[in-house]
Order: structure tokens, then C-alpha cells, then sequence
């Protein structure tokens, strides 16, 4: 080393100041990078927490059971030794229980590490207790799956952290390696000096590197041991001792780091060309890698991204894109600062007056001293605009992502056979519910899904998707129209089946009689709600024998009276004939005498129904009907008239991906073969919106019920119910309490609470950014002797000592107003590429095709800017002349 110990004792106590501030700056940094980690650590730990706690049950727990020769001190041992090894640590409860054990998290100790390794570990549970005990055993529980569920949600979550993380640590990287840099920069005389006179360059790389070392192992290891007993006093979740050290060391590696590159570089002096070629080809490297992590940002949307095996990773280019743009927006406003100052000073070359021109001539001859406050202001300040941005959007979208999954306040489904899904819909407490057919049909190159659903109620019960959609309106444009008004609370009709002609048969007359036939009448309600009223004229009875055969009596003529459902308002829709399936004989049929309430309904504006097989006509009191017959079918479809309100083709709400996959505009007809059952229908575009709540992806087609029902062929039978509800959790207890065997959705808050979560990294890190810049600032403010003569040479020019520091604050408060314009505006243009898509994430099951837009709370925002700049302009605009003027004025003589 060159000249001991004490040389470089001296030579660091000589430069005091640049080192003091490399170690605050130092611990600053160590601590800042602890304390956002743990913060974080602590959210997840929550989120997680919450999610285990309202796991019930066998997802809650499992159960080891032993054989015999285990004795349970050994059994107890080994599921010990297993977990432990999976890094359980203190998270799980192990309870004795009928000779077995009862394994449950610790809800007050279990955190976000531990259910990670527990996901993947404990699926292997039995196998790894039997190679310890060497006897069989048995795992009963759910709660491995529940783990791992949950580890999915959190590692989704985990890309909007990543990106918050990278602001920090881009800020963190910049300004410890600024301050490093500043350590060489203000000592570069005297190093010119030492290698005049024969240092050579390792030593004092050596030197400087040991020196920095030092201050910098001090500060980190300071800051991060800080940082560590804060979050153990206040209960946080401490990222450990092996992190703080960890975070410790790569701050005093960069700073190291730094300060031996540019010692290196600095030791000889080299061309300026040479130095101004090395630094726009950094500047022109930055802005290709920021521009291929920000084009690789855009096609994942977040920085968990699959690999090739399947697996969720981290991408460490994609997590650290918005920080790099930010960090290219801040070397530009650096680079533009000059020519601003120029333009300015020229706009006001006429005036004669020392302000505000010179400060103007000041900062456009020296902008290396202003490069650091520009550009961490900007990048301060641009994080503070991104978080706002992220955080306004998550607040705007709110619970729109889990409204938009379940469709409605609560949602039954897997609705069994035997069960009337008009009994579930008259459970309590709710507000409105509507009947819903979810099908399926097959696209050009996809499986569309359809929702069919008593539109009149689709106000009342669909949720909007956070105002994306307005289901009233969608309701409204697809509602079936009402047909022929039943006036009683009863309809009658008869069902007439004349002698068919007698056929000659081999010169023989054959008497068919008269043809066996089923009948339907379908109403609807001014609420949506399908009525269907069944007749038969054929009686049929069993006949033992060899095998099984039926015997069929077929009644000419057939009355009957049905009642009304109570409460709706109901018109006649459709009349459906279909032959008896156990019968070959044919005729014709007709369906007369219709009345309710005592008149007759008129059937003279009845049409046949698009699509449905036979023919019908109008006869005098009613309609006429000839089926046609194909011994094909197991179940016959139905020859149907339908009124004239009923439209010929099914008019259909789309999602627009399914528009724009099928070319589809407003009032555009398509045809789609329909799924279970299978039949083909026609459809007629009303309307195109966003997302269709209640889908698997947001995408589908909403049709009416109704509507549906009178253009199949067979039965469409409602199997979900949707319920809106102010007490959702009550009324998905009494569905549960009274039908068993149906699942039941519920929308879930933490859905939007979890999402929220992300944003504390965000907020964290503009602070950390903010405390940074501030840090900068003030210990940047402490005068070099350089800086004290020119105060000095200023003020015994004529200024005077007030007006010559006022001439240094304007100087640098125009740099401020740089890095705070080039903040705002990097902020805002990062903001509008990358918060969209990492709210999506944030959420992990919002649909592509739902809008995610940028929001921002300017009444939050705009206040927090104008302080953190305005604190920014007063700490820069503390400066002082030297109290001793002479000193300095005379330092040349």
C-alpha cells in the first residue's frame, strides 16, 4: 500500500466529507433494502394467513395415522424430522389424536417461506414418515392442496412486487454508486499527483477499493443490522440475518466496485473524445437494453413468466424494465438539461440583471455537477408517479375482477336433476335471482361459451364488471317479447288426435285410429321465468311376456287445465306436438280450446317456429299440427308454433374477441351448432361488449333463456341459479343449509384485498426513492472548498453574501425543476406502458379481454409532487456564504 497505514489514515481523514457521506449513504441504502423486504415478507405472511384461515375442515389439516409398532413418541419424531427438513420451521401444529397426529399451520407464526417449501414437500409426506419408521402409514387431509393453491396465488402476485423491488433497487444502485463515484472525483488532483510521481495504477486502485471498503462495510452492516431489530420490535416478518448480510454486502460491493472502475479510469488522463465516445456508447447500450426489456415486458405482461418445463420463474430483465426506463429517462433530461439552460439564457439575454440569467450560464458550463440531483430527483420522483398510478388503478378497478368471475353477488351451480332450481331461487335472504343454462358451441377454431338467462332479470342480478358492462340495458336489448296475455291464473286446452283415413293395405283396409301424441304449452313470465305445461293422449302400460313391451291406449281427445304460477304476469309463447315415441301411428293433431281466466287465447297470429320439423296451420279455434316421424329417435322433437312476438332468430349479446374471431357487427346474423343437447340455432348480434360476467375467460354470448327455449328442439333446462344479495355469505349458508349437493360461489373480498397488498411495495419503494434523493441532497449541500471560494469570490464581487447564495440556489433548483419535469413525464409514460398489465396480474384471473385502464387520484398525487419537490428546491436552497470571506478570496495569492 502506498505510504501505510498512516498515509491512508490521513489521506481519508484529509477527504472526511465525501466518505461520511458514502457510509450514511451506505446504511441508508442496506437499510432501506431490509426493511422493504421484510415489509413485503409481511404482506404476503398476511395475505396468506387470511387465505388459511378461512380454509374449513379437511383443507385445513392432515391426519398421520401409525400402525401399531409405532409407538406415537416415535411416530411424533419422525413427521417432525420430515417436516422440519422441508423447512416447516415453527409454522405447523402438531396435536396427538387417536394415536395418530393432526397436523395444522400456526396461523400466527407460519409464513410466506415456509408455505412455499411446504407446497412442494409435503405431498411426500407418508413416504418420507415410512423411510423413518420403516412401517406403513396413512395421510388423510387436504391441506398440502390448500398450500399449494395458495402458493400459486401468491407467486402470481409476486411479478408487481418484482418490478416495485427493481425501482428500489436500480435507486439504490444509482445513488450508492454516485456517492462512490463522488469519493474519486473530488480526490482526482491529488491522484494525478501520486501518479506523476511514480504510484502505480494497482495500488492505488487497491487503495481506493480498501478505502471505500471500509466505509461502505461500516454504513451497510450499520444500516441493515437497524433495519432488522426495527422489524423485530415491531412484529414484522424479518427477512433474517442471512439476507441483512447479504443486502450489507452487495452495497459495499458496488460501491467498491465503483470506486475501483473509476480510480482505474481516472489514474491517467485520456482523451476527451475517447472519454465522451466511452459515454454515449453507455448511454446508447442502456437504451438498447432498456428498449428489449421493455419489448419483452410487453409480451409477458409481468415478470413471472413460464418456462419451457411449465414451471412459473422471475425474469430478472423483465422485473427491472420500468426501472430502466426510468433510469434512461433520467440520463436524458441530464443530456437536455444543457441545451434547456442555453435556450433559456438566451430568451433572456436582453436583460442586464444577474437573476435570473446567471444561474441560467451557471448550470449550462457545468452540467457534470448537476447530473446526480437530476437524476435522482427524476427517478424519485417518477417512482412516486408510477406508484400513484398503480395504486389509483388498483383502487379503480376495486373487486370488478372477482364480480366479473362469479357474475353475481352469489352463484349456485352442479344443480342435481331431481332438484328444482325454482326452489333455490326462493331462498333467503335475497334481493333478486335469475335461472341460468350455461352451454357450449363450437366456433372456427374455439369453444364458445353461451349463457342463457332470464334477461328481464339481468339488471337486477348481473354484476356490472366495475361499470363495464350495463346489464339492464343488455337485459332489455335481448328479452323475449311478450306473447298472447293469459288473463286467469289457470290455462286450459285439448289436445285432438282425428282417425287418420284408412289405408289399403294388399286390397285390405287398415284402420290406423287415431295418432298417439305428446303436447307442450310454453309461457313466460314478464320476469323471464318458463312455464311448461305437459299432455299426453297416448296411457301406456307394461305387458310381461318374453321380454318387456308396452301396450298404448290412445284418447281421440284430451283436455286439461293447468295452474298458473303465482305472482307473474304470463303469456302464451309456443304450442309444441310431437308424436308418441312408443307408437308408429301418424295423423294430425291439434291443439284447441285454449282459454284462461275464462276467454279464449287467440292462435291465429301463431307461426311456425324456424327450424322446427312437420308443419303447422291455422284452423278455426286453434292450430293444426303434422309432426314429422323418424324412428331414429329415442326422444322425437317437437313441431312448435310460436307467436308472433317470438323472433325467428335469437338475438344474442357477444363479448368482442368473439365478435372480432367471427367478423361479427351489430344486427349481424351467425349460425352456431349448439352442445348437450345438440341442435343447431341462428342468432342475431344486439349488442358487443368487453367481457361477459360469470364466463370462464369473460369471453361468451348471452341469450334469453326464453328465447333459447322456444328455438331448441329439445328441453333447455336451467341448472344455475344467480342470485343478488346485500348479505351474500347468509344467503350462500342457507342455499348450503338446504340443498347440499350444489356448489356455491360466493364473490371473494380478499380477492381485491390481496391484489391491493402489491401496492405497498410500490408505495415503499417511491418512498425509499424520496428518502434517497432527500439524503443526496443534504449531504451534497455541505460545501467543497471549490464551491466555498466561489460563494466567497461572488460576494466580494458586489453581491454580497445573500444574493451570491441565491444565485448558487437558483442554479441548483433549476436542476431540481429538471429532474422533477423529466420525473413527471417518465413517470407518466412508464405508468401508461406497465401498470395496466401489472394490475392484471396483481389480480391473476383477470381475463384478457377486460379493460384495464389507468387511473389516477390527482387530488392524492398532485399534493404528494408538489411536496416532495418543494422539499427537494429547500433543502437545495439551505446554502450559505462563508461566514470568513478572506480566506478564500486570497487562497491564490
Amino acid at each position: 500500500m502506498i505510504g501505510g497505514p498512516r498515509f491512508a489514515f490521513a489521506r481519508a481523514r484529509a477527504f472526511l466529507p465525501p466518505l461520511v457521506t458514502l457510509a450514511v449513504v451506505a446504511a441508508l441504502s442496506a437499510l432501506l433494502v431490509v426493511a422493504v423486504a421484510g415489509a413485503i415478507r409481511s404482506v404476503e405472511a398476511n395475505e396468506m394467513r387470511a387465505a388459511l384461515a378461512a380454509a374449513t375442515g379437511e383443507q385445513s389439516r392432515l391426519v398421520v395415522s401409525f400402525d401399531e409398532d409405532v409407538s406415537p413418541e416415535q411416530g411424533r419424531d419422525a413427521t417432525a424430522a420430515a417436516l422440519a427438513s422441508w423447512g416447516a420451521g415453527n409454522g405447523l401444529i402438531l396435536e396427538d389424536a387417536d394415536g395418530g397426529l393432526v397436523i395444522t399451520p400456526d396461523l400466527d407464526l407460519i409464513t410466506g417461506d415456509q408455505v412455499a417449501s411446504l407446497a412442494d414437500g409435503l405431498e411426500g409426506l407418508r413416504d418420507a414418515i415410512e423411510d423413518r419408521t420403516g412401517s406403513g402409514v396413512q395421510v388423510s387431509g387436504e391441506l398440502d392442496g390448500t398450500l399449494t393453491a395458495i402458493q400459486d396465488q401468491m407467486e402470481v402476485r409476486k411479478g408487481p412486487t418484482a418490478v416495485a423491488v427493481g425501482l428500489l433497487g436500480l435507486m439504490v444502485a444509482v445513488v450508492v454508486g454516485a456517492v462512490a463515484l463522488e469519493t474519486v472525483r473530488v480526490r482526482e488532483g491529488e491522484l494525478h499527483l501520486l501518479r506523476a510521481r511514480g504510484a502505480r495504477r494497482a495500488d492505488l486502485v487497491g487503495l481506493a477499493a480498501l478505502e471505500t471498503l471500509v466505509v461502505a462495510v461500516v454504513g451497510a452492516a450499520v444500516g441493515s443490522s437497524t433495519s432488522l431489530a426495527v422489524l423485530t420490535l415491531v412484529g414484522a416478518v424479518s427477512p433474517g440475518v442471512v439476507f441483512g448480510a447479504a443486502a450489507a454486502a452487495l452495497v459495499a460491493g458496488l460501491a467498491v466496485a465503483t470506486a475501483a472502475v473509476a480510480t482505474y479510469r481516472g489514474v491517467d488522463r485520456g482523451s476527451s473524445r475517447a472519454r465522451a465516445a466511452v459515454n454515449v456508447g453507455a448511454v446508447v447500450l442502456l437504451a438498447v437494453v432498456t428498449g428489449i426489456a421493455l419489448w419483452q415486458f410487453a409480451q409477458a405482461g409481468t415478470p413471472i413468466v413460464e418456462r419451457g418445463d411449465g414451471a412459473m420463474t422471475l425474469d430478472p430483465l423483465i422485473a427491472i424494465a420500468p426501472a430502466l426506463a426510468l433510469g434512461l429517462a433520467a440520463m436524458l433530461v441530464v443530456a437536455v438539461a444543457t441545451p434547456i439552460a442555453r435556450a433559456i439564457t438566451a430568451t433572456l439575454s436582453p436583460t442586464r440583471r444577474v437573476s435570473p440569467i446567471t444561474p441560467m450560464r451557471l448550470a449550462l458550463r457545468r452540467p457534470g455537477r448537476h447530473a446526480l440531483p437530476i437524476v435522482v430527483v427524476a427517478f424519485a420522483v417518477g417512482t412516486v408517479t408510477l406508484a400513484g398510478a398503480y395504486e389509483g388503478s388498483l383502487t379503480a378497478l376495486g373487486d370488478a375482477p372477482e364480480a366479473l368471475r362469479v357474475g353475481a353477488d352469489v352463484r349456485v351451480r352442479t344443480i342435481p336433476e331431481d332438484v328444482d332450481p325454482g326452489a333455490i331461487a326462493a331462498v333467503q335472504p335475497s334481493d333478486a335471482a335469475m335461472l341460468v343454462r350455461p352451454l357450449s358451441a363450437q366456433g372456427a377454431d374455439q369453444r364458445l361459451s353461451i349463457l342463457a338467462v332470464e334477461a328481464p332479470a339481468m339488471g337486477d342480478v348481473m354484476l356490472d364488471a366495475g361499470g363495464t358492462i350495463d346489464p339492464l340495458a343488455l337485459g332489455a336489448a335481448i328479452a323475449l317479447p311478450a306473447g298472447i296475455p293469459l288473463t286467469g291464473d289457470t290455462v286450459s286446452f285439448t289436445l285432438s288426435a282425428p282417425p287418420a283415413p284408412p289405408v289399403v293395405v294388399d286390397g285390405e283396409e287398415v284402420v290406423e285410429g287415431s295418432a298417439a301424441a305428446n303436447a307442450r304449452l310454453t309461457a313466460v313470465s314478464a320476469s323471464g321465468a318458463v312455464a311448461r305445461f305437459d299432455v299426453s293422449n297416448a296411457d301406456v302400460s307394461t305387458v310381461d311376456g318374453n321380454g318387456t313391451s308396452f301396450a298404448v291406449e290412445v284418447n281421440p281427445e284430451v283436455s286439461s287445465t293447468f295452474d298458473l304460477p303465482a305472482g307473474e304476469e304470463w303469456s302464451l309463447a309456443a304450442v309444441d306436438v310431437a308424436y308418441h315415441p312408443l307408437t308408429p301411428s301418424m295423423g294430425s293433431l291439434e291443439i284447441t280450446g285454449v282459454t284462461s281466466g275464462g276467454e279464449t287465447v287467440d292462435l291465429e297470429e301463431f307461426r311456425q317456429g324456424g327450424g322446427t320439423p312437420g308443419d303447422v296451420e291455422t284452423i278455426d279455434g286453434g292450430l293444426q299440427f303434422a309432426p314429422e316421424l323418424d324412428f331414429g329417435f329415442d326422444d322425437l322433437p317437437y313441431t312448435r308454433a310460436v307467436a308472433a312476438t317470438v323472433p325467428a332468430v335469437i338475438p344474442a349479446v357477444v363479448t368482442a374477441a368473439i365478435a372480432q374471431s367471427m367478423s361479427l357487427s351489430d344486427g349481424e346474423q351467425f349460425s352456431l351448432e349448439m352442445g348437450s343437447p345438440e341442435f343447431a340455432a341462428d342468432f342475431e348480434v344486439e349488442a358487443i361488449v368487453p367481457v361477459l360476467p360469470g364466463t370462464a375467460t369473460g369471453d361468451g354470448i348471452a341469450v334469453d333463456l326464453a328465447t333459447l327455449v322456444l328455438a331448441a328442439p329439445y328441453d333447455v333446462l336451467p341448472t344455475q341459479v344467480w342470485f343478488s344479495s346485500d348479505e351474500p355469505d347468509a344467503l350462500a349458508a342457507a342455499v348450503h343449509e338446504q340443498f347440499d349437493r350444489v356448489v356455491v360461489t360466493v364473490a371473494d373480498p380478499r380477492s381485491a384485498e390481496n391484489a391491493a397488498g402489491t401496492a405497498v411495495a410500490f408505495v415503499l419503494a417511491a418512498a425509499g426513492a424520496v428518502v434517497l434523493a432527500f439524503v443526496v441532497l443534504v449531504l451534497r449541500r455541505t460545501r467543497s472548498r471549490a464551491d466555498s471560494r466561489e460563494l466567497a469570490l461572488l460576494a466580494v464581487m458586489g453581491l454580497g453574501r445573500r444574493r451570491a447564495a441565491g444565485l448558487r440556489a437558483g442554479e441548483d433548483v433549476f436542476a431540481i425543476a429538471m429532474g422533477a419535469v423529466g420525473g413527471i413525464v417518465a413517470g407518466a409514460a412508464t405508468a401508461w406502458l406497465v401498470v395496466p398489465p401489472l394490475v392484471r396480474a396483481a389480480y391473476g384471473s383477470v381475463p384478457d379481454t377486460f379493460p384495464v385502464s389507468l387511473q389516477v387520484a390527482p387530488l392524492l398525487l398532485g399534493p404528494v409532487l408538489i411536496v416532495v419537490v418543494g422539499v427537494c428546491c429547500a433543502i437545495v436552497a439551505t446554502v450559505r456564504a462563508p461566514a470568513q470571506l478572506a480566506p478564500y478570496v486570497r487562497e491564490d495569492e
